[in-house]
């Protein structure tokens, strides 16, 4: 079974954390000997820990630089969207 260990850091990961738990996509930032700060990127991009031996239930994809890019391209427009409404 996959743990947090697996995910390497400034790379984007879809995970499930348990079986009936949605994918989310996560980016590890930062790491101690122990532990990985995530952040995840779901709307309001929050950030948190998780110790390395943490399993995952399951990995389920890395995205490629290619893939991010089209990531950031489809929430790129809200984004510029949120700040004409200031």
């Amino acid at each position: 079974m996959a743990t947090y260990s697996d995910l390497q850091l400034n790379r984007f990961y879809l995970i499930k954390e348990s079986e009936m738990e949605a994918i989310i996509l996560v980016q590890p930032l930062m790491e101690t000997d122990n532990c990985l700060l995530l952040i995840n990127l779901d709307e309001y991009e929050n950030t948190f820990w998780k110790k390395k031996t943490d399993e995952l239930f399951e990995l389920v994809d890395e995205l490629s630089d290619e893939q991010l890019a089209e990531y950031e391209i489809l929430f790129e427009d809200e984004e510029d969207d949120d700040e004409f409404d200031d």
